[in-house]
């Protein structure tokens, strides 16, 4: 009695095909689903490192603190005298305060002060991700 072997059948296809399918449908889905953040800051404006989960970026208004204790809004140089009459005439309700991490916290107070009198709730105080040294 005779035993035949099973016969192997040739094919071109080495079951990559599928594989590299795969990788741009999760490629494309991460595209897609990946939150895209944009950043918020200045030229001359070094932020101090904290770790905090995301800023969401809506239309709020931002005020930005220089090295020099320069307050720009608006990309607009303005006097820590005149913000508060910019706050009142705006009718600003949410603030992001960005500042140099060179500042001393007196000089911040002094905005967070003005802040606080315009009975603003909203003030979120935004730093560089992960920056530990």
């Amino acid at each position: 009695m005779k035993i035949s072997k099973p016969v192997k059948k040739e094919y071109d296809d080495d079951g990559l095909l599928p594989l590299v399918n795969i990788i741009f449908l999760l490629l494309i889905f991460f595209m897609i689903v990946g939150v895209i953040e944009q950043k918020v800051s200045m030229d001359n404006l070094n932020m101090p490192a904290a770790d905090f989960e995301r800023y969401d970026n809506n239309e709020i208004k931002k005020i930005f603190i220089d090295e020099n204790n320069i307050i720009y809004v608006d990309d607009k140089i303005i006097e820590i005298k005149k913000l508060d009459d910019y706050l009142i005439e705006n009718k600003v309700k949410e603030v992001a305060l960005i500042a140099d991490k060179s500042l001393m916290i007196k000089n911040i107070n002094s905005v967070l002060s003005i802040l606080i009198k315009n009975d603003i709730k909203e003030i979120k105080l935004l730093t560089n991700k992960n920056e530990y040294r």
